[in-house]
């Protein structure tokens, strides 16, 4: 005999502990967004109340997938979204028209992205037409952001986007840039509430390039590059830095480009470097080159090596996994592990993303199972990539809408 639906409610009920839906989408706000995963299999009440549109705006989400952009000249919009694997597309357009039908516009270059927020660069007809837009794919909202004022003007520039829903709807943009390679670094940061960009962080107060690190890379011998990654960790967006002299460091600074914090590098071996966030903790991902006898005895040579920053205060790293070129291509393909690029790492689980530049595969391995899984060709090279984590609410500070 059939259940009745009054039956199905309070074993629904039950199996929630009896707690009304607000109490208990309130408590799921609070787990992280792995749990809430997991718990849609707890029954197909769980499953209907996480899901529900209305819900899913209070609830943490998870990794969807990446924004790729070619590098084709003269189109537009030259992105689009690759799901990971078992994940359906999201509803999103990955042509962001809502962005690309507005007057003036005529190409968007995507820098980056931080907690659901997208950074873009915009190229316009108009010369009083802003630089930059910041925009939430999940609602279509965006807005505008001036450019930087520099002078003199500079090819060798980077912008980072800071955004924690957590502690303030306003976004942060740090902004770095070079006259020259190895020249001295200039940091300006721009503010969503104040919708102002700071004068030169680095030089405003002399005393800041001889503590708290800045002495160590903005008065020339560095540089950065957006392809050793970045992360927002404790409330700091971290950077690899790359010195003439002391070589690879890493780099805090906090939401107002104020203050700068150099981190202790994990492993001195290691080059081609990666920084990234998974489960709430900084991550290093290096190439680790170590040949001869012990690291045949040890490892089977050159390959990857991850590093997680376990106590933030005392900058104490913990090695949390080393897989060989050996063990990860194989024989035939080890030896080109050095064309292989990490280019993100999940943010909730122990993955990481590997570019196979001799194919053009993206890749994932699974740092638990040890399981490479090959789930997307790219059709040409693609000149950036940015991971995509949904946000759902809507926001009083993007201000314009489709």
């Amino acid at each position: 005999m059939e259940e009745c639906p009054d039956a199905r409610i309070d074993a629904a009920a039950t199996a929630a502990g009896g707690l009304p839906d607000d109490a208990l989408v309130e408590i799921l706000s609070r787990v992280p967004a792995r749990s809430i995963h997991r718990f849609k299999c707890v029954s197909k009440y769980w499953r209907d109340l996480i899901a529900d549109p209305l819900h899913r705006k209070r609830l943490p989400q998870t990794l969807e997938g990446f924004f790729f952009f070619s590098d084709d000249a003269g189109a537009v919009c030259r992105g689009r979204f690759i799901s990971l694997p078992g994940r359906s597309a999201p509803h999103i357009d990955p042509s962001f028209s809502f962005l690309t039908k507005q007057p003036g516009i005529e190409n968007l270059n995507l820098l980056g992205s931080c907690n659901g927020l997208l950074l873009f660069e915009r190229g316009s007809n108009q010369a009083t037409a802003p630089d930059f837009a910041v925009c939430n794919p999940a609602t279509e909202q965006w807005v505008a952001v001036p450019g930087c004022p520099l002078d003199p003007p500079t090819d060798s520039y980077f912008t980072y986007l800071i955004f924690d829903p957590a502690v303030s709807p306003h976004f942060r943009l740090v902004h770095f840039w070079q006259k020259d390679y190895f020249a001295e670094i200039e940091v300006r940061s721009f503010s969503s509430e104040t919708m102002v960009w700071s004068t030169d962080m680095a030089s405003q107060h002399g005393r800041w390039r001889d503590e708290g690190g800045w002495k160590k890379w903005v008065n020339g011998g560095a540089t950065l590059s957006p392809t050793w990654g970045s992360a927002f960790v404790n409330g700091m967006l971290h950077l690899v830095i790359y010195h003439a002299i002391e070589e690879y460091m890493i780099v805090a600074l906090d939401m107002e480009g104020k203050v700068c914090r150099v981190i202790t590098w994990p492993d001195e071996r290691s080059c081609h470097p990666f920084v990234g966030q998974s489960q709430g903790r900084l991550h290093f991902v290096g190439v680790l080159a170590e040949r001869g006898e012990r690291a045949r005895l040890k490892w089977a040579g050159p390959g990857l090596s991850i590093w997680v920053l376990e106590d933030y205060d005392t900058e104490e790293w913990v090695l949390k996994h080393r897989v060989s070129y050996l063990e990860l291509f194989g024989e035939m393909n080890s030896l080109d592990g050095f064309r292989n690029a990490v280019f993100a790492i999940h943010p909730d689980r122990n993955l990481i993303f590997i570019l196979q530049d001799s194919n053009q595969k993206l890749i994932s391995y699974d740092m638990d199972s040890k399981e490479l899984h090959a789930f997307h060709t790219l059709e040409h090279n693609s000149e950036f990539c940015t991971p995509y984590v949904p946000n759902f609410l809507e926001s009083s500070v993007l201000t314009n809408e489709h």
